[in-house]
């Protein structure tokens, strides 16, 4: 499941790049036929072989292009929050924690047979968190240095005070 949602999102990703890249294209090519067009309707240029086509012809272009790359990203902000959803609704449950339906949310039971209330049902990685947090070897924070007075007495003892 992870190397195809990876799979799926480098696809999304390179075809999203193609398309932001071919609307920018578009969009300097529209910004030079608009110029010419301006210089037309200001009288400094003749019509000639202007074709008013390619301006609509190279908005729409752009608006199909941008919408396809917006429309990717969107797709991938999704992947990510799912995929995201689901590891963490897989290292719940093989920790052995449960979606309970009464009392609601994600519980888990502790080697000493308690019950802990992990997070809300629609809180899938928050309960991860918490369950990380219960777990021997999980998150814990940075050990505390020995402090340098408790070993000033030591070191007064042993210097000779006897």
């Amino acid at each position: 499941m992870k190397t195809t949602a990876a799979a799926v999102a480098r696809t999304l990703r390179d075809k999203s790049d193609q398309a932001r890249e071919l609307a920018l294209r578009e969009l300097k090519m529209v910004q030079k036929d608009l110029a010419t067009l301006e210089k037309i309707l200001t009288g400094s240029r003749k019509a000639g072989d202007f074709a008013l086509f390619d301006v609509v012809h190279g908005a729409f272009e752009i608006f199909r292009n941008a919408s396809v790359a917006l429309e990717h990203e969107t797709l991938l902000a999704d992947i990510e929050k799912e995929t995201a959803v689901s590891q963490a609704r897989e290292f719940l449950e093989k920790h052995g924690a449960t979606l309970l339906t009464k009392p609601a949310g994600w519980h888990w039971i502790s080697p000493k047979g308690e019950m802990c209330l992990l997070a809300k049902a629609t809180e899938t990685e928050k309960a991860a968190d918490a369950l990380r947090a219960f777990l021997p070897g999980g998150r814990r924070g940075k050990a505390k240095p020995a402090r340098a007075d408790a070993t000033l007495p030591e070191t007064a003892e042993a210097s000779g005070n006897d």
